[in-house]
């Protein structure tokens, strides 16, 4: 029998969506999204039966056209904020009893009676289950349809183009619609439902099928419990299972045996809602069986009663005859009389009695239905309870988080001050021997001293930071620390050597520059020697560079003293 579906939801770019994309996946098309310059292509997407741009009469009368690819581009276009609603979805279930054509006129006049309604354009996408997704489970009756709307009223302009104007009265907030004398979305929803109920059961009708029902099961005093929501780490759990053991029937199947599936859950929520799913199946077919029950007395009620006035006005009396007409008969032995029909009397009472029986049950639903108000009300402070204690938890756990991150941040803190004082008596021990990194014929004080001095020097410090970082003692902030200061050192060398030897250069005699450049390559080379194993490939590479320019320049001086050009 069909099932009731009809639900809305909005397609809104606080949530990262576009009315492009939507539109592009719902209709199994390429369409071309102006406001992000990108590309939406679902041409592949099977399943898709039809889709159809539907106008509100009135512009429909007018001859009016639209493509999708222009009317989503202009509902994006029509939207200014980052958050805005660009579009509403109805998806609705179509009845698997139903022909294609039947499916498709039905979900169409929905379409239409919303576009006139609300004034809006209407994209109506009709969808079947595909041979994959009925191989993974899904129903093979799932007809659907996705309907979009623009959430702004269309209208023509001067030149008989349709544009997108004020939002439709059911994008108005619940403000606007209480300023405006309208009830609040939630009952626009309800009717839109009922709407939904109306149109279906009205072509249900045609073809003597059951009817559905917009109302809820309590509404409807039927015990139906809710599945739990899977999510989407669940649902692939089960699916990955599912495919899994497809693929072992299959290679079954090729080696000649047989492989029974395993369908039981892969998660403890696909079995407590398989649990559910099996308890609603019986909750059903009782409710099936009492409304069989039912229907077969009123029927037998309703039939009895036309019997008795049949026999009542079919009544006639016998034909006369004379005497003489009539042949002399032995008299016949007297039979026991016939039982008598039922009266008129007796079916009004068993029509009373069966009015009774009604009585009663609606008495009964009606304390059913209070059972439930209360277990519901009682529910409903449980569930409050079950909020209030995990909103505390949630709470206590980010204070537990803070006082987590503060402590974290105030570790660090303890370690990144001890390690600036590690670095200071790290870099005294290296400046008390600082005559030791003094190089033979250098002035330490001169303008080229110094920076080949802080090399020597540097050199030395880079090797006490890796003995440090290799301390099991030093904590890994330390290591970070230790790790950012070597780094600023290798940079501190190659800017160093690049200023010595541009002073170098300057230097009068020949005689100096040979002697500078020399103690300039020894400091730089052992460096190199030492740490360019532990150094970056970007650091590395200045390092060569270096050696390179010092190397060269050695060379010229050389060839220079060759033609006895220096002093």
């Amino acid at each position: 029998m069909a099932i009731f579906i009809a639900s809305t939801k909005s397609i809104s770019r606080g949530s990262g969506q576009s009315a492009v994309a939507s539109a592009s996946y719902r209709a199994g098309c390429e369409l071309e999204d102006k406001r992000y310059g990108k590309t939406h292509d679902y041409s592949k997407k099977q399943g898709v039966m039809s889709a159809d741009i539907i106008l509100p009469t009135a512009l429909a009368a007018a001859n009016a056209e639209i493509s999708r690819s222009e009317l989503w581009n202009k509902a994006e276009d029509a939207e200014k904020r980052v958050d805005a609603r660009v579009a509403r979805e109805w998806l609705v279930n179509l009845p698997h009893e139903l022909s294609e054509q039947d499916r498709k006129e039905l979900a169409h006049t929905f379409a239409q009676t919303l576009a006139d309604r609300y004034g809006t354009i209407a994209d109506c996408a009709i969808h079947e289950p595909t041979q994959k997704e009925i191989d993974r489970g899904a129903d093979p009756r799932n007809f659907h349809a996705h309907i979009l709307f623009t959430t702004r009223t269309a209208e023509l302009d001067d030149s008989n183009e349709i544009i997108l104007t004020d939002k439709a009265s059911i994008e108005l907030s619940d403000n606007k619609r209480r300023s405006l004398g309208m009830a609040r979305v939630s009952h626009e929803i309800k009717d839109v439902r009922q709407i939904w109920e109306q149109i279906a059961n009205e072509k249900l009708a045609e073809h003597n099928l059951n009817l559905i029902d917009s109302r809820s099961y309590a509404a409807q005093g039927i015990d139906i419990e809710p599945q739990l929501k899977m999510g989407s780490v669940a649902t692939k759990l089960e699916r990955d299972k599912y495919e899994r053991e497809l693929r072992k029937a299959e290679q079954a199947k090729e080696e000649g045996k047989h492989y029974e599936i395993d369908k039981t859950p892969a998660t403890q929520l696909g079995t407590i809602n398989e649990i559910i799913n099996e308890r609603n199946e019986l909750v059903w077919g009782v409710e099936l069986t009492k409304n069989q029950i039912v229907n077969d007395a009123a029927d037998a009620i309703i039939l009895n009663g036309h019997k008795i006035k049949d026999i009542e006005h079919t009544t006639s009396l016998p034909s006369r005859t004379t005497v003489a007409d009539e042949p002399i008969k032995k008299p016949e032995p007297t039979s026991a009389p016939k039982p008598k029909a039922p009266t008129l009397d007796a079916v009004a009472k068993a029509m009373a009695m069966a009015k009774g029986v009604a009585t009663r049950k609606a008495d009964e639903q009606k304390q059913k239905e209070l059972a439930l108000e209360q277990q519901r009300q009682h529910e409903l402070a449980e569930q409050q309870k079950r909020e209030q204690a995990e909103r505390e938890r949630i709470e206590q756990a980010r204070a537990d988080r803070a006082r987590q991150q503060q402590a974290i941040a105030e570790q660090l803190e303890r370690e990144s001050q001890q390690f600036m004082v590690d670095k200071k008596a790290l870099y005294a021990a290296v400046m008390a021997q600082l005559e030791q990194h003094t190089q033979k014929g250098i002035d330490p004080d001169s303008k080229v001293g110094k920076p080949i001095l802080s090399i020597s020097v540097a050199n030395e410090i880079t090797h006490s930071l890796n003995q440090y970082m290799d301390n099991p003692d030093t904590t890994q902030r330390q290591r970070e620390l230790a790790l950012n200061e070597r780094t600023a050192l290798t940079d501190l060398v190659n800017d160093k050597s690049t200023q010595a030897l541009s002073e170098i250069k300057n230097l009068h005699y020949t005689s100096d520059r040979k002697t500078h450049t020399a103690a300039l390559q020894d400091v730089l080379t052992e460096f190199a020697d030492n740490h360019g194993q532990s150094i970056d490939k970007s650091q590395e590479k200045a390092l060569e560079s270096a050696q390179k320019a010092i190397s060269d320049y050695s060379n010229e001086i050389n060839r220079s003293r060759s033609y006895g050009l220096g002093r």
